[in-house]
């Protein structure tokens, strides 16, 4: 009877020794498969940022193309054509790499850091801004403080120091007391922030931003003028204010043009498990593109 409690305990024993070793090599498998996996989602993290960046600059040789061959922006040229999900590497045999993206012309919208320069607040693109958040919906008093938020921002002629973080996107619009979640929201197809003031590319803008950048310009008159645009594009200021002459419009060469410096690229490149989104804002100078920022997007 004891030999056989003694080989029972040696039976039970061996089958504890190897279910434990056969738990420890399992997990040692286990822990080495995630390590694994980890390195390779890391390195396609690491293949898609090139890829990424190599399609930015290649939105930068087509913009640097089109200024070569023409000196106006309008939505009719190759630059403004989106590209869809597109599998760049059909038959070569390796993993697939797609890749979509859009440029989009920056200028079409009203820019905050014409609110402000050296010499303190521009009141006559104050008033814009007004125009403009009447017109999408939100409350023109939210000119004043934006603007000021501007101002605190941009070194003054006699050595005013910054005293804020500068303006980066519109969503840093939400530091400004007063401005609502909903308000950025209602202005985001509309207002951007660029390095430097810039005029309004007409042959881009929707009809709300024109009508907020011309004093008398009625919504319903700028969505005719838009629509007289998509139909044969503005070939330069003049062209722009006679088809309004009616309405005896004025604008100066800071505020209307019918080209563009300032392009964003928003793009997106799917290699193996990972999946990059990039922003990048794109500076157009006579005979080169240089990249302004460049942002890994959510």
């Amino acid at each position: 009877m004891r030999h056989g409690l003694q080989r029972g305990a040696a039976v039970v024993m061996a089958m504890l020794v190897v279910a434990v070793t056969a738990t420890v090599v399992t997990g040692a498998y286990w822990r080495q498969s995630v390590i694994a996996r980890q390195a390779e989602n890391e390195l396609s993290f690491a293949q898609a940022k090139w890829l990424i960046r190599g399609a930015i600059d290649w939105a930068g040789v087509i913009l640097r193309e089109d200024g070569r061959t023409s000196s106006v922006d309008h939505v009719g040229e190759p630059w403004a054509v989106p590209l869809a999900d597109t599998h760049l590497n059909p038959e070569d045999g390796r993993d697939p790499i797609y890749l979509a993206g859009i440029i989009s012309d920056e200028q079409a919208k009203f820019n905050l850091r014409n609110l402000a320069g050296p010499q303190g607040v521009n009141p006559r693109e104050v008033a814009v801004l007004g125009r403009l958040l009447t017109l999408v919906g939100a409350s023109e008093t939210l000119a004043g403080p934006i603007a000021q938020r501007v101002l605190s921002t941009v070194p003054g002629e006699s050595g005013r120091k910054q005293v804020a973080l500068g303006l980066g996107t519109i969503d840093d619009l939400l530091g400004v007391e007063g401005v609502s979640a909903g308000a950025v929201e209602r202005l985001r197809p509309y207002v951007t922030v660029l390095p430097q003031p810039t005029p309004v590319n007409a042959n881009t803008a929707a009809a709300e931003v024109l009508a907020a950048r011309f004093e008398n310009l009625a919504l319903a008159d700028a969505r005719r003028l838009t629509a007289s645009r998509d139909r044969a594009f503005f070939k330069d200021r003049t062209d722009v204010l006679s088809r309004i002459a009616p309405l005896k419009l004025q604008a100066t060469d800071a505020e209307i043009a019918v080209a563009t410096r300032f392009f964003s690229v928003d793009g997106t490149v799917s290699y193996r498990r990972a999946r990059l989104r990039t922003q990048a804002l794109l500076r157009r100078e006579a005979g080169r593109v240089d990249a302004v920022w460049l942002r890994e997007a959510t």
